[in-house]
């Protein structure tokens, strides 16, 4: 009796550690740390042991990630003795939480029509029956058929006849209207990036443990599916007045999980599967066969206006730069901790965030600074463009901690468009492109009186002169730097001289090519630039003039 009470506990025992062993654990996300590309997750789980050696089964975990990253961290007294990570393909497929409402409803749809499709059949079916039962009718009784017959039998094919038409143009509705909602439904499956079906990751471990106990799991690692780009809100009040900036994230994961209340950190470090310093490998020199190109200048004005604005502003005069942190209580600024690591700078946010695994991008304010003492100035290029830019120039822009990205420009209130700020570069100040001013005028035309083409003895000169007029419509004084363009010879053969007669520039780059104008416009004033120029080259010679 004892040994069969024996054997009876040994069995219990393992049916026990086989249940254990059968029951997946289901792991939740609680942290993410996003990198620019690619993204860190933590996720616990609590593990029932009993003491010795346990096999437990751990799920939901993403179906990509790089196992070389995986981490287990237990509690004292647990050791792993061996793990294999694998993708579950035999479950069924899971849906994500943004999308699974849509699919059922898309289901019920589709059933729905099932259903109509069915009772319009019948429909059909039972006209052509009643159809058939009048012609027989008729048929039969032809021998003997009175006015009375013809007129009951018609009159009852008429009433039945005329509810299943009704009915079938009723049903006929209800399916088209039906098979329009079934397109809208798949049409915003496949808008939220996936149909709704996702596998799941599964991370089976041999555990031994010197006691029975439930502990608590710590599982990190690495997985590609996540990202956050910067992106910025500049707000103009007024001219002359600081700027604030917002600075964004947009935030996005298909890592196969919803991240729900997570504690989420944005770093700016962008992991890689390789780390390797740069080596030199032999330069050599060989001969090439030279060839002429027949270069096209045809490319349009208004496409290379923009970035010619921002190559030819690195002389604008600018101002010092302050910070200041002091913030409204309501904004995210009291929630965001910046922490300065060797290689990269991390945003802990202190709130819970819930980003779901539907791929798209979800914006989170992050900082807000105030820039005071911005030097603001109107740029133009009158040859290029015929429009007057407002250019904001930041001094000592390294202390924002900023990253390339996009900005919105509100001036005023009004959304003035977008910009780029570029960050990463070694200028001293930073330039920002808040937009254009209507408000401000240039004109750029030809002077006739300057402009001729003649041979003299073996070569030609060919003079063009130009006048650049610009208005301030404004109610205030602004400055304005004008850039005008004059050619630059390439060959001893070819001379350019700039005319005595010009108004004095600024500044005179010859080796560009570029003429600098520093202007300052009172309201409702207008100054005029002449510029001109003579070229003299072979006359049997042809050069783009």
């Amino acid at each position: 009796m004892k040994k069969l009470m024996l054997l009876s506990v040994v069995a219990f025992a393992m049916v026990s550690t086989m249940s254990l062993a059968q029951t997946p654990q289901q792991a939740k996300v609680k942290s993410a740390t996003v990198f620019l590309n690619g993204a860190q997750l933590t996720q616990t789980v609590s593990l029932p042991l009993q003491k010795g050696d346990n096999e437990v089964v751990i799920e939901n975990l993403s179906p990509a990630i790089n196992q070389n990253s995986l981490q287990v961290k237990l509690g004292a007294g647990v050791v792993v003795s061996s793990y294999e990570y694998s993708i579950d393909y035999l479950s069924a497929d899971k849906q994500s939480r943004s999308v699974k409402p849509i699919a059922d409803s898309l289901k019920i749809a589709q059933s729905k029509l099932q259903d109509l499709q069915q009772k319009l059949s019948t429909n059909t079916e039972m006209q052509e029956l009643l159809q058939l039962g009048l012609n027989h009718s008729m048929q039969v009784e032809q021998q003997n058929i009175t006015v009375e017959t013809i007129e009951k039998n018609l009159g009852y094919f008429q009433t039945r006849f005329g509810a299943l038409q009704a009915e079938k143009v009723k049903t006929e509705n209800d399916i088209s209207a039906t098979k329009e909602l079934i397109s809208r439904l798949q049409r915003q499956l496949k808008q939220d990036g996936m149909q709704g079906a996702r596998r799941t990751g599964i991370l089976r471990l041999n555990l031994n443990s010197q006691k029975t106990a439930t502990i608590r799991a710590e599982i990190q690692y690495f997985t590609p599916r996540a990202s956050w780009v910067p992106s910025y809100e500049l707000r103009v009040e007024k001219l002359n007045a600081p700027i604030k900036v917002v600075m964004k994230a947009k935030v996005a994961q298909t890592t196969g999980l919803d991240w729900d209340n997570v504690q989420l950190t944005l770093s700016t470090n962008e992991p890689s599967s390789t780390k390797t310093a740069p080596t030199f490998s032999t330069w050599y020199l060989r001969q090439i066969e030279q060839r002429r190109y027949n270069k096209s200048y045809a490319a349009s004005a208004s496409k290379v206006a923009m970035p010619m604005m921002m190559a030819m502003a690195d002389d604008l005069d600018g101002t010092a730069v302050e910070e200041e942190d002091a913030m409204a209580e309501s904004t995210i600024s009291n929630y965001v901790k910046t922490n300065e690591q060797d290689l990269s700078v991390e945003y802990a946010i202190d709130l819970p965030y819930t980003i779901l695994g539907n791929g798209k991008q979800q914006t989170i304010a992050l900082l807000e600074k105030t820039i005071d003492d911005v030097n603001y100035t109107y740029l133009a290029a009158p040859k290029l463009d015929p429009t007057s830019y407002l250019i904001a120039e930041v001094s000592d822009w390294q202390k924002l901690q900023l990253l390339d990205g996009t900005a919105t420009v509100t001036y005023e209130g009004t959304f003035y468009g977008e910009t780029y700020l570029q960050s990463s570069t070694t200028d001293q100040k930073l330039q920002l492109v808040l937009g254009d001013d209507k408000q401000v005028s240039v004109k750029r035309e030809k002077v006739e009186d300057f402009t001729a083409k003649k041979t003299v003895g073996q070569e030609i000169r060919v003079s063009n002169g130009y006048k650049i007029t610009v208005r301030n419509n404004k109610s205030i004084a602004v400055d304005m730097v004008v850039k005008e363009q004059f050619p630059v010879s390439s060959d001893k053969q070819i001379t350019v001289s700039l005319s005595d007669k010009n108004t004095p520039a600024d500044n005179v780059d010859n080796a560009k090519g570029i003429l600098t104008y520093k202007l300052h416009l009172e309201p409702g004033e207008a100054r005029e630039i002449m510029v001109s120029y003579t070229v003299k080259y072979p006359k049997d010679w042809q050069i783009g003039l």
